[in-house]
């Protein structure tokens, strides 16, 4: 993640996010981490999210964000989410989304829900394409889980770098 952020600062173009005033971006991000744990048992989280947004150079943008994601801090887990989102697109690249998750689910927890902010910067590479990378800041509290009716809320705080592909039509 460091390399791309290094190469992208390296280019110096900083060029123009998008030629017209109005557009649709289809987003999406990808992001893997990889560890040990103190047992030295391997740790991972894996996501991926998928934003279609309505984007107005210079102002607001809004839409809609799918996010799939597997774990195994808790078990093997595999889950998703979705809802809507709004933000705001620099010129040169820079961004800013807010997510809310209406629905979240993982492994056996379902009914969650709760917001997630990216941080990030994209780069023109050629036609309507653009690459780059985002900070996502994560929050989600389920509310039930389907194998134990005692169970108490899970709250999932998570704070993870991805790097960013995106197409504007």
């Amino acid at each position: 993640m460091g390399v791309l952020f290094v190469l992208l600062f390296s280019l110096n173009s900083f060029a123009a996010l998008a030629p017209r005033m109005y557009s649709i971006i289809l987003q999406g991000g990808l992001s893997s981490r990889q560890n040990q744990d103190s047992f030295q048992n391997s740790v991972y989280s894996n996501k991926m999210d998928i934003n279609i947004l309505y984007f107005v150079r210079g102002g607001p943008t809004f839409g809609f964000r799918y996010l799939i994601e597997s774990r195994n801090e808790a078990g093997s887990e595999a889950g998703e989410a979705y809802g809507p989102s709004a933000g705001y697109y620099w010129e040169r690249g820079w961004f800013i989304l807010g997510h809310y998750d209406i629905l979240s689910k993982i492994g056996s927890w379902t009914n969650g829900e709760g917001p997630q902010i990216d941080f990030g910067y994209l780069e023109h590479i050629g036609g309507q394409f653009h690459i780059g990378f985002q900070v996502s800041d994560r929050t989600t509290v389920y509310k039930t889980d389907k194998t134990s009716a005692l169970s108490e809320i899970r709250t999932v705080k998570d704070t993870y770098p991805s790097a960013t592909l995106m197409y504007l039509f």
